[in-house]
């Protein structure tokens, strides 16, 4: 590690001063990469200035052609990633679907959903693992094809008879705290939306003290989002998504592309982390993604499962209903700004207390 009579040497050449406190922060980090304005840089600047920010899931490209064996590959990639965040959720003794006997006692499974049938007014479910397949008898159960999902059920030898389906769920725990703010919108329709709406709204974000804004897809015209940025937020940090309106139809859709060097084009869904706080980017959300750990139904086969939700988010952005709304659900903050052709009213999140405000341009 860089001692600290060399950090404060090479501050020195640059006309900067270290007050001690600054000097154990930077000493600590081992990160002398900082730029703060001014002659004497305290630790209260440097927390202003070097926050971390992170891309933890992003979808680069898409596969140009699709053979067998890449079917083969997705489906096995999405039944580990969700076999193991069951496993790392669910403290059960879950059992293999080719060791299931006829005892009649309660066992706990997991597998990916092959086949749906109905027969005199019952459910029934194939379950495969990488093991063999078996069919769940329910009264009710409400899944779709290639879901990977846990059973509580009576095993039957060659059949089982459901009991509950157990989501993996997020965990119960308190918030996550961080630094700084975020401006969340989504559904700009840049196309539809009045212009002089547009720039009212870009006017007042562009005066107020706060780093980053998210768009969470159905943007529209790309050119004149960059002509705005380049106008009044060129020294904001802008991260954005497709939608539906947007180039890429086919979910999950890549990046745009955008002139602006402060934009930060990401796939839809994408994940950031700013300062601890994750932060999960979605166009067309619903609550049960968070309680199953899934992002949807994957349109493309890729080289590996990309919508399973690994990482617990801390904020979930969405838009596409054009209604405004904040809501929680164990500690995750979910915001909609609505958009500019219906109700539109941003939304301000403070990492350091999870406040929110529904701001009215």
């Amino acid at each position: 590690m860089t001692d600290k009579k060399f950090i404060v040497a090479q501050f020195l050449q640059k006309g900067k001063l270290l007050t001690p406190e600054a000097l154990e922060y930077i000493y600590s980090r081992g990160d002398m990469a900082i730029d703060s304005e001014g002659i004497l840089i305290s630790l209260e600047k440097l927390e202003n200035v070097a926050d971390s920010v992170k891309i933890l899931k992003n979808l680069a490209q898409k596969p140009k052609e699709i053979r067998t064996e890449d079917f083969i590959r997705f489906y096995s990639s999405k039944y580990e990633r969700m076999k193991n965040i069951i496993l790392n959720r669910l403290q059960k003794d879950f059992i293999s679907l080719n060791r299931l006997d006829a005892s009649r006692n309660e066992v706990f499974v997991l597998g990916i959903v092959k086949d749906l049938k109905e027969k005199d007014g019952k459910k029934i479910v194939e379950l495969e693992d990488l093991t063999t397949s078996v069919a769940i008898v329910f009264d009710e159960i409400n899944v779709e094809l290639d879901d990977v999902i846990a059973v509580r059920a009576i095993s039957a030898g060659k059949i089982l008879y459901g009991k509950e389906l157990v989501y993996p769920d997020i965990p119960i725990r308190s918030p996550t705290k961080g630094k700084g703010k975020a401006c969340f919108v989504s559904d700009l329709h840049l196309e539809q939306a009045p212009r002089q709406d547009i720039e009212n709204f870009f006017k007042w974000f562009s005066s107020l003290g706060i780093k980053y804004l998210f768009i969470a897809g159905d943007t529209g015209e790309k050119n004149i989002l960059d002509g705005i940025v380049k106008e009044y937020c060129s020294d904001k940090k802008i991260f954005i998504i497709p939608g539906e309106v947007d180039s890429d139809k086919e979910y999950p859709q890549l990046a745009e592309d955008f002139s602006s060097s402060n934009i930060i084009s990401l796939s839809n869904p994408a994940m950031v982390e700013i300062n601890g706080i994750k932060i999960l980017i979605i166009h067309r959300f619903g609550m049960n993604m968070l309680k199953t750990r899934y992002l949807g139904k994957s349109k493309v086969i890729l080289p590996d499962d990309y919508l399973a939700l690994e990482e617990v988010p801390d904020i979930v952005h969405c838009g596409s209903t054009h209604e405004p709304f904040v809501t929680n659900y164990k500690s995750v903050t979910i915001v909609n700004s609505g958009s500019p052709l219906s109700e539109f009213r941003p939304v301000i999140v403070d990492f350091a207390t999870r406040d929110v405000e529904q701001a009215r341009i």
